[in-house]
């Protein structure tokens, strides 16, 4: 199901003029004329039905109008007020994961950013480490940042997921004991829920990810390294912050395809939980 992600809500009679990316997106992408019906994805996370009230190629605008089941302007969103039918919203139970990926040489970088979006994880955090071509997070602005909230956007809309994936800033890995620690309060989560996940290429693992995933977290993070691996320090510091080594017995994956692949293991086992929890 693709989407259209708003980024402000539509005026108070439910209609929304577009123009820039979200024109482009609607008339070249999606092709849609006057009359047509797309879904639409309000700021605070609704879904809306909208119809296509005009399309001007030579203002390179389209304006949009968005109403609820029962006809009524879809001006309010419903984290703030009644006006929208039921949220589309993920299913209940479905995992929410935080991707921590050590920043990649460009657009490996754009990959990651775009499969972890379609997949559905809540947030993705570059972590720029000690073997990154970036050597300092401050480096990683502009045009940069700038490309990946694109992409993480361009994603949703195509892939139509109801999870408002969010792009935060970068952080250096020498402080992330300091900063996981801050995520998780800013979270509001329950530290003995969540489960936090650093994928290894050496059998350094503990446990199994059926072990680890026992019991359902409510949250889980996993850490992807750089090309070439992170390294020892690294290692140690993640683990000050609670995560846990996870080894996966495959072929040597690429940082690209580890990253998704973590992100596919860790959803399969907890969406598929009442299947295989773990008995005593």
């Amino acid at each position: 199901m693709r989407q259209l992600v708003l980024e402000r809500l539509p005026a108070a009679d439910g209609t929304i003029s577009l123009d820039g990316p979200a024109y482009r997106y609607l008339v070249n992408v999606l092709r849609v004329a006057p009359g047509d019906h797309l879904d639409v994805r309000l700021p605070g996370g609704g879904l809306s039905v909208a119809t296509v009230l005009l399309v001007d190629r030579k203002a390179r605008s389209i304006q949009l109008s968005c109403l609820d089941i029962e006809g009524n302007p879809c001006c309010v969103d419903p984290v703030i007020g009644r006006s929208m039918p039921p949220l589309a919203a993920p299913a209940e139970g479905f995992p929410k994961i935080v991707l921590l990926q050590w920043v990649l040489k460009g657009p490996k970088m754009d990959q990651v950013v775009r499969q972890a979006t379609e997949a559905g994880v809540c947030a993705i955090i570059p972590v720029v480490g000690e073997r990154s071509l970036v050597k300092d997070s401050r480096d990683i602005g502009g045009e940069k940042a700038s490309r990946w909230e694109r992409i993480a956007k361009e994603a949703r809309q195509q892939s139509g997921s109801p999870v408002g994936t969010y792009l935060a800033d970068p952080v250096e890995s020498v402080s992330m004991p300091k900063f996981w620690d801050s995520f998780l309060s800013a979270q509001s989560v329950d530290r003995s829920k969540c489960l936090s996940l650093v994928l290894t290429e050496a059998p350094l693992a503990r446990k199994t990810l059926h072990e680890y995933c026992d019991g359902g977290p409510s949250l889980t993070a996993i850490a992807i390294g750089p090309e070439g691996g992170m390294t020892s320090r690294e290692l140690e510091l993640l683990a000050v912050a609670g995560f846990n080594r996870l080894h996966f017995n495959t072929n040597v994956l690429r940082a690209e395809t580890a990253a998704l692949y973590g992100i596919a293991a860790v959803q399969v086992l907890l969406t598929e939980s009442e299947k295989w929890q773990l008995k005593e």
